[in-house]
């Protein structure tokens, strides 16, 4: 079953397929993704996948040993608490040359021994609640099949047509393959100058990044290398925008980890608006994604903090808010475009954050899609003024639904695929989805 839907996906087959009578659409796999292609048995990959695709619940016993597996994954599907088990885009791991799709190589860093940021080879592999290594799935899937290791030694580089990696500014040196290099850029701390070793003996011809200023304005790229935006933010799949003004139960959401130096801002932004919670319902959030990369239970953990949200119901909390607000990191050469903002713009609260350059980028705009943080910091009568006349700004929360609804899906998967196609000197079609 993974097989044949490995050449239905990436020979960009047109019409639909059919397994067992149920018709299976490519918008389907998109959403979706295909069938487990772990589970050994033909019979409980379909009820599986069947199950992801219908969201009902398909199992049916069956003499297999993976059986007790597929009826904890069937039972899982529809149940908004386990979205992280609705996707599943492992059957486009493994490359085939006669299937019409890039090879590629994707080299992750052993967490152990190299890394310990957003994307390792054991993360890769066992996504859990891990939002940015869910969608690393998908954003692969959608437009290469691959290979996944977590070092050079020993690859065939003839069998590809692009390697991947992720500079950890820590990588073991390889002697670089003739092949065309995706380097993924993500933390741009610049005391650590490991960034630029890796880059310079790269060489890469695609710097990808979420947050393209830093990256330009601090490191020297070589000349054969461009640089591509590629944002660390949340599918539509894991989205819950919520307008409804009966649903608002909290006035003020403030949200965004506290635990490091480099949060100082955050935290005086925090102290700033307690006082306001003797007059207004507001609520402080800054546990979120604590155990997300290990935390493979349902998507809301009970824990001595309080309930801690991930995925698609951490995007639902977010929506019960009428605002939502998170400060500053302590450096202006740290101010990025975080995932935070995806996550406001889409909730359907009103997004209050900070102002930085990468936000003309993407065309999101002060007063159209959010309200600057300048407007509140150190002035909570002016804070108070928003709370106050919510119904005023209401429009604000319908531009950055409309916003995210029209711009995120595209930038996250159909410009990824671009710079794959261009990589590969556009030898391959595009992925046909509908």
């Amino acid at each position: 079953m993974a097989r044949e839907t490995r050449q239905f996906w990436f020979n960009n087959v047109p019409g639909t397929m059919s397994v067992d009578g149920h018709i299976i659409t490519r918008q389907d796999i998109q959403t979706y993704g295909g069938p487990n292609p772990w589970l050994s048995h033909p019979r409980y990959q379909k009820m599986e996948w069947l199950s992801r695709v219908r969201q009902r619940n398909l199992f049916e016993p069956h003499n297999s040993p993976d059986g007790a597996i597929c009826k904890t994954l069937c039972e899982r599907q529809g149940d908004e608490l386990w979205t992280h088990h609705h996707q599943n885009f492992d059957f486009a791991i493994g490359c085939d040359p006669r299937l019409r799709a890039p090879r590629a190589i994707l080299i992750l860093p052993d967490e152990i021994k190299h890394y310990g940021g957003t994307s390792s080879y054991q993360r890769f592999q066992n996504p859990r609640c891990d939002q940015f290594n869910l969608v690393l799935k998908r954003r692969l899937a959608q437009s290469c099949q691959m290979e996944v290791a977590d070092g050079a030694h020993g690859i065939d580089w003839p069998k590809y047509d692009f390697l991947f990696t992720v500079n950890t500014a820590h990588n073991p040196r390889f002697e670089r393959p003739d092949l065309p290099i995706i380097l993924y850029c993500h933390d741009c701390w610049l005391a650590d100058s490991g960034y630029q070793d890796v880059i310079d003996w790269l060489e890469p011809d695609v710097l990808l990044t979420p947050y393209p200023t830093p990256w330009r304005e601090n490191m020297r790229l070589p000349e054969r290398t461009r640089m591509e935006f590629a944002p660390f933010a949340p599918s539509l799949f894991f989205s819950r925008p919520n307008l409804r003004v009966e649903d608002k139960r909290v006035d003020l959401l403030v949200i965004g980890a506290l635990q490091f130096p480099i949060y100082a801002l955050r935290i005086a932004l925090s102290a700033q608006i307690r006082p306001l919670a003797k007059k207004y319902k507001i609520e402080f959030s800054h546990h979120l994604g604590c155990k997300r990369n290990v935390w493979d239970g349902a998507a809301i953990e009970q824990t001595k903090f309080g309930p801690i949200r991930y995925l698609n119901q951490w995007s639902a909390y977010l929506g019960s808010a009428k605002f939502v607000i998170f400060g500053r990191l302590a450096s202006d050469q740290h101010q990025f475009v975080l995932g935070k903002y995806y996550e406001s713009l889409i909730s359907g609260a009103i997004p209050i954050f900070p102002e930085v350059p990468d936000l003309e980028l993407l065309g999101v705009k002060p007063f159209e899609h959010y309200i600057p943080l300048s407007e509140v910091e150190g002035n909570n009568e002016r804070l108070a003024h928003f709370v106050d006349h919510y119904d005023d700004y209401l429009h604000i929360a319908k531009n950055a639904v409309d916003w995210s609804l029209a711009h995120m899906d595209r930038l996250l998967f159909d410009d990824f695929e671009s710079v794959v196609h261009d990589v590969t000197s556009r030898k391959f079609p595009k992925r046909l989805i509908k």
